[in-house]
């Protein structure tokens, strides 16, 4: 009797510690599960702004790069016109364009042609430079597309062609050449219609400015055309161009995520949704709508369809698991997390705590990246313009003055071209501490895209906005002459002032800036040299 009460005391103790663990360990299992599903809110919020903001940004920079390019069709037309009204021959403008082809570097041709279809003038770009084509060479357009969607328009209309690969002789030229044809009717002096200019711009100028925005995203980066093939993949750049090529045309994201596509297509303009496959993230971009809302006089026509910008995370990635997984998921996570603390109970506070440390600073990991640029450690594109939007409607209740700096870093390309990104992030990196360290404590800089920074000077005039900006070139100067680097740092500036009571926006406040900036850039890129020769010499 003895040895069965004592075997029913055993047995009482082990239900009673297995009750206390059950308690104690569901205690736990509850807290930690009400922190896990807070911090994974918390994040899936936050990546939700982040992607939303990525393919806006995007969207934002291909409509930027292509309204430039309709001015630069227009500039092309009217500087034809304008030679045409004093020289007789082609030598005049064929040198204008060359200079204009050098300056920028992203056209691979430039072309005259008459309203038969002859072509007059052309300009090709090569790595030696641009050149004018011989006569003997030229040839007759008149059943090319471009050509007979272009020779009807009206004055100041724009022919936009799809984004495709450079053909030549019925093959796609190696290494493969994005292109983006732009065209507009030509009227001469007289005022009567004597053929088109059409500019071949190299698109890899814009889809590396994608390339780079997409860097900061949380997924992977996508821009798809209207049939939804990849013109840009981040994650796996052989299945781009696919409908370029015969063999190719079932390698489509439409074809790999058909009811994605569908709802993408069927959608709103922009859109945020989660499906087995993972989370999407997307909008479009309607070149016509887009640019026709930023430019007064041009009119854009043209097969160019629509674009959409694209951002997936996989459903098997940590932060796609956020999203797609059910409560069964999220519970055995939290568990196996934990497994050791349900053997060890008296650690629970301790683990607890460390557990809340660490939630609470990935979401200040979370919030830094959000609002700054990793690299430079200066806003970023969206904090920058919310502080101004809020500095602004601030100002405008009292007397003040907001100056704003729209600086351009000159030649990042070819330094990141001729020494490599990382002297390219150097670059980066310098002119930012320089900006940085002559701003004053109340005013704040952000930087906009790879090689645009802004700063915004609070109650500052245009002088003394000057005086600092005097100082920073001052100080990259000295980098200059002290260093010895194998390129010359140089950037461009603009300022723009917003006083109390102006009607200006945001928007145009920044334009007038750019404005400044780039008519500041254009003289100083005819002298500058930014590769230094010797190391030019020393690299061959």
């Amino acid at each position: 009797m003895f040895i069965q009460m004592l075997m029913k005391e055993k047995r009482a103790a082990q239900l009673y510690t297995l009750i206390i663990f059950l308690i104690l360990a569901l205690v736990f299992l509850a807290v930690t599960l009400f922190l896990q599903v807070s911090a994974d809110r918390i994040y899936r919020s936050e990546a939700e702004i982040n992607e939303r903001k990525l393919v806006e940004i995007e969207k934002t920079a291909i409509a930027n790069k292509i309204d430039r390019r309709v001015s630069d069709v227009l500039y092309v037309a009217d500087s034809l016109r304008l030679n045409r009204e004093v020289y007789s021959d082609n030598a005049e403008i064929e040198e204008a364009w060359i200079a204009f082809s050098n300056r920028y570097g992203i056209y691979d041709q430039i072309r005259y042609i008459d309203q038969n279809g002859d072509e007059k003038i052309r300009i090709n770009y090569s790595a030696d430079g641009a050149y004018a084509v011989s006569q003997e060479v030229l040839q007759n357009k008149a059943d090319r597309y471009y050509f007979i969607n272009t020779i009807t328009l009206a004055r100041n209309d724009v022919f936009i062609s799809k984004l495709d690969l450079n053909v030549e002789n019925g093959e796609i030229e190696q290494p493969v050449k994005p292109m983006l044809r732009l065209a507009t009717p030509y009227f001469g002096p007289d005022g009567s219609r004597d053929g088109i200019v059409i500019l071949n711009y190299a698109a890899e100028d814009m889809l590396g400015q994608i390339r780079s925005i997409a860097a900061s995203g949380i997924g992977k980066t996508y821009l798809l055309n209207l049939d939804g093939y990849w013109l840009y993949n981040s994650a796996d750049s052989a299945l781009e161009w696919a409908f370029m090529y015969d063999n190719r045309m079932e390698e489509s994201f439409a074809a790999v995520f058909p009811a994605e596509w569908e709802t993408i297509q069927t959608g709103d303009d922009s859109g945020f949704f989660t499906t087995d496959n993972g989370v999407f993230t997307y909008t479009s971009i309607a070149l016509e709508a887009e640019i026709a809302g930023n430019s007064n006089d041009p009119r854009m026509v043209g097969d160019s369809g629509a674009f959409y910008i694209v951002s997936f995370i996989s459903a098997e990635s940590d932060t796609g698991l956020l999203f797609t997984k059910s409560a069964v998921h999220l519970l055995g996570r939290v568990v196996m997390k934990y497994l050791s603390i349900y053997f060890l109970l008296t650690g629970v506070a301790f683990v607890l705590a460390a557990f809340i440390a660490v939630g609470r600073a990935q979401k200040k990991e979370i919030r830094y990246f959000s609002e700054y640029d990793a690299m430079t450690g200066v806003y970023n594109r969206r904090t920058g313009y919310g502080k101004l939007y809020a500095l602004k409607k601030d100002k405008a209740k009292g007397e003040c003055g907001i100056a704003i700096c729209f600086v351009d870093i000159n030649g990042l390309k070819d330094v990141n071209d001729r020494l490599g990104h990382d002297a390219g992030d150097e670059l980066i990196k310098t002119i930012a501490d320089a900006i940085k360290n002559a701003v004053r404590g109340n005013d704040f800089v952000a930087r906009l895209g790879g090689d645009e920074f802004l700063i915004v000077f609070d109650s500052m005039a245009a002088r003394a906005a000057e005086a600092v900006w005097g100082r920073i070139v001052q100080k990259l100067t000295q980098i200059n002459d002290e260093e010895g680097r194998a390129y010359v740092i140089s950037a461009s500036h603009g300022i723009a002032v917003f006083r109390c009571g102006d009607a200006l926006s945001v928007d145009e406040i920044i334009n007038d800036a750019d404005g400044k900036m780039y008519a500041e850039k254009r003289r100083i890129k005819k002298d500058l040299k930014v590769i230094r020769d010797r190391d030019i010499k020393d690299a061959d």
